[in-house]
Order: structure tokens, then C-alpha cells, then sequence
């Protein structure tokens, strides 16, 4: 990538071009103010002198006031005031300035060419009065520190202006270097990950500046685009493997049966069998769906208050008698007045599905329990069993698609019912817990405090 052209160098440049304007403006002020002040300073100086002159041609005469102005002129080399007296009709009689036609008010004047040290363009501020018996007074003072203090002013502006440029240009090569490595980084890493390599990850340095918290947030993005890839792997891998024995057993019992039904009782009982198998497959493929559209959160949009307490107390009466039928036993202990935000017929759903678990794969003569309170503002419910329990090791995969025990593949099921549970638990942000209930399964569901639901 090349640096004059990135982000960051361009970005310099303007920061760059916004600095060297504020340093353009606040030393227009200085100048401004600094050589406006000198120069009334230069104006009042010139006004003094002339005021004084005059006073002494009012109060002690003209003679007097050609005397003050001879003495000023025996001043040693470098004096910076001038005088010039002239006469009614025009004629010289004191000063140290050449003749010149009357003008009354301030001008500006260039120096006397045979004064020492004066220079090309060097020039005065002068001020011309008119005194009471029609003569010409001039008074001048020399503008030479005026005009150094201004050039030095200019001269200053001029090179910091340019120490301002060359620093912020090395300031900004090398802001700019250090943004894009890290850049180029980020984007080495997305060549990496589009190239099959989905392990691998943006490097951060910990500092939590921008480009950290933003290579962080693309981490998290890319672990879970990994864990749906991977997910979507394992799902592909045990549709196949799961789907694989009804569709096996659907295209098989045709056959066997096609040669040797004799009977139109023998065919009926073949399509009922059939029929069944398409049924499994097809419960399957909703389970699926239902979890796609769950995992998809588009099921928030119907989130309303739903009684928690209401719905488990009836799912304890609906399957109390399913559970003596088992020769188990299933108990409630339900707090009144639990409520939630959430979907009614998805959290029924979840609830349905881990009591139908505990019944399904524990033995006759397990307890089953169905409970629900609050602790310190958060629902908490748990379904617990006296069965034989998860091991530790499979706890964590039973929430997979078609994952199943063991033990359990001789049950009916498809293994998507925690799948559901998982899916479902998420869309409410439910934490679930699987523990040892000693003996048995504990389910811990714990909900989000009541009032406070994330979006």
C-alpha cells in the first residue's frame, strides 16, 4: 500500500494544513497588535516632540524655538528626530530636514539621504503644524525600529512556518507508517482467513485504541462465523449420518415387502410404516427450521410479558399423568407471580422439551422435579431428575444438532430437542446450567433480572 496515498497521511496533511492556519492567524493578531502598538507609540513620541516645540514658541518666542531646535540637531550621529522651521513665506530658518513645501498633518517621509546610516527606502513619521504667525513647524522621528521589528516579525513567521511543515510531515509519515502496518496487518490476516486459514486472527497490542477495539470486535465476529462454520459442518455431518438409517429403512421396506405382500392388508400396513418414516423425517426437518428461525431472532418482535409461573404449573399438570404412567413421578414447587419477557409459545416449548428429556431417559421409579423462585431479582428455574445423568464430558455437547448419548440412541428422538432448548434459551438470553444433581441431571435456567431485558 503506499503511504502517501493512505488514509492516515492524507489525514496528516489536513491536521497539517488546519495547524499551519491556526499559526497563520494567531501571528496575523501578533502582528497585528505588535506593530500597531509600536507604531502609536511612534505617532505619540512624534506628537510630544512637536507639542513641546511649539509650547516654547508660545511661551519664549521664535528665537527660542530656533535655538531648541539648533541644539537638537548638534545630537551625535544616529539621532532619530528631525526638525524643520520654516518661515511665512517658505524659507528655512532651523532644522536638520531639507526644505520642503508645507503640509500640514501626518505624513510619512523618506530619511535625508546624507544622514549616517540611513539606507535605501528608510523612512520617517513626521507630523506638520502651522503656527500662529503663518510658519511651518515639522517634526520627524525615524520608523527604522518599526520597520526591523516587522521584518524580524515576517522573517520569525517564515521559519516557524516551516519547522511547523517539516515537522508535521515527519509527524505525519510516520503516524501514517504505524497505521498502516497495522492495517496491513488486518489486512493480511482477512487474505489469510479468505485463503481457507479461518483460524487465524487479527494480532492485537493491548494499548485499547481504536484500531485495537476495532481488531477485538473483528475477532469476535470472526469466532463466530468459525463456530457457525463449524457448526454447520457438524449439522451437515449428522443430517447424513442420522437421516441416513430412516431414509435407508424407507427404501428398503418396499422392496422387502413388494415380494411378498399377497394381501391388501399386508400392502396397508407397508404405507402406514412408510408413512410413519416420512413423519420422523419430516419432524426432523421442522426442528431444524424452527431452530434456523429462532437462532435468526426475528421470534423478538413477539415478545411480550408472559406468567412463567402459569405455564409451568400447567406443563406439571399435563405430564403428571404421563409420568405415573412411566411409573416416574414428576413435582412441581413454583413460585406465584414469575414473570418474564419472552415468547409464550417458545418458552413452553423449552420447557416442554427438557420435562419430555427427564422423562424419556431416566428409568421407572426417577423423580422428577419442576421448579421455579426468584433470587435477588432474577427468575431461576430447574428441572432435576434422579436418573443416570450426563457425564461431565458430555455436557457441553449435548446442545449440538443430533448429538445423542450412548445410551440414548435406542430411545426415540432425533437429538434436536436441547438443540431447541439451547436455541430458545439464547433468543431470551437465558443462562443454562447443566450439574450433577447426585444422582441424576439438574437443568439451571436462569433469567435476566425482571425489568432489566437486553435488546
Amino acid at each position: 500500500m503506499n503511504l502517501l496515498r493512505s488514509h492516515g497521511f492524507r489525514l496528516a496533511l489536513l491536521y497539517l494544513a488546519l495547524f499551519g492556519t491556526s499559526v497563520l492567524v494567531i501571528f496575523a493578531v501578533i502582528y497585528w497588535a505588535t506593530a500597531g502598538y509600536m507604531a502609536e507609540t511612534l505617532d505619540l513620541s512624534v506628537d510630544t516632540e512637536l507639542s513641546s516645540l511649539a509650547d516654547i514658541d508660545k511661551s519664549s518666542g521664535r528665537a527660542a524655538l530656533i535655538a531648541a531646535i539648533r541644539d537638537r540637531a548638534r545630537v551625535p550621529a544616529g539621532r532619530s528626530t528631525y526638525e524643520l522651521l520654516l518661515d511665512p513665506l517658505g524659507g528655512k530658518l532651523a532644522g536638520t530636514l531639507p526644505t520642503r513645501p508645507p503640509r500640514i498633518g501626518w505624513q510619512d517621509l523618506p530619511l535625508p539621504k546624507n544622514e549616517e546610516g540611513a539606507e535605501e527606502g528608510d523612512m520617517m513619521r513626521a507630523r506638520g503644524l502651522l503656527l500662529p504667525d503663518g510658519s511651518f513647524l515639522l517634526v520627524g522621528q525615524s520608523a527604522f525600529q518599526l520597520r526591523e521589528t516587522r521584518e524580524v516579525m515576517v522573517r520569525a513567521f517564515g521559519w516557524g512556518m516551516l519547522v511547523t511543515v517539516v515537522l508535521g510531515l515527519i509527524g505525519g509519515v510516520l503516524m501514517s507508517a504505524g497505521m498502516l502496518r497495522r492495517v496491513d496487518s488486518i489486512r493480511r490476516t482477512a487474505q489469510e482467513i479468505m485463503a481457507g486459514n479461518l483460524a487465524q486472527r487479527i494480532p492485537t497490542r493491548g494499548t485499547r485504541d481504536d484500531l485495537d477495539l476495532l481488531a477485538g470486535s473483528l475477532n469476535e465476529m470472526l469466532d463466530r462465523i468459525h463456530a457457525l462454520m463449524e457448526g454447520m459442518r457438524q449439522v451437515s455431518s449428522d443430517i447424513a449420518h442420522d437421516l441416513r438409517t430412516p431414509l435407508t429403512r424407507l427404501r428398503q421396506r418396499p422392496e422387502l415387502v413388494g415380494g411378498r405382500a399377497t394381501t391388501v392388508g399386508e400392502y396397508q400396513a407397508l404405507v402406514d410404516t412408510v408413512l410413519r418414516d416420512v413423519d420422523e423425517i419430516l419432524k426432523t426437518f421442522a426442528a431444524m427450521l424452527r431452530i434456523a428461525e429462532i437462532e435468526a431472532g426475528t421470534a423478538r418482535i413477539r415478545f411480550v410479558e408472559v406468567d412463567l409461573s402459569t405455564i409451568l404449573r400447567s406443563i406439571v399438570e399435563l405430564y403428571t399423568a404421563l409420568a405415573e404412567d412411566q411409573r416416574q413421578s414428576l413435582v412441581g414447587r413454583v413460585e406465584h407471580g414469575i414473570t418474564v419477557r419472552g415468547d409464550r409459545e417458545l418458552l413452553t416449548q423449552m420447557f416442554v422439551n427438557l420435562v419430555e428429556n427427564a422423562l424419556r431417559h431416566t428409568p421407572a421409579g426417577t423423580r422428577i422435579e419442576l421448579t421455579a423462585e426468584l433470587a435477588a431479582g432474577h427468575p431461576v428455574c430447574i428441572v432435576a431428575d434422579s436418573g443416570p445423568g450426563i457425564p461431565p464430558a458430555e455436557r457441553a455437547k449435548v446442545f449440538r444438532r443430533f448429538y445423542r448419548l450412548d445410551a440414548s440412541r435406542a430411545t426415540a428422538g432425533s437429538g434436536l430437542g436441547l438443540s431447541l432448548v439451547a436455541a430458545i434459551a439464547g433468543l431470551h438470553h437465558v443462562i443454562v446450567d447443566l450439574t450433577d444433581n447426585k444422582p441424576g441431571l439438574c437443568v439451571t435456567l436462569r433469567f435476566p433480572a425482571t425489568g432489566k431485558h437486553e435488546a
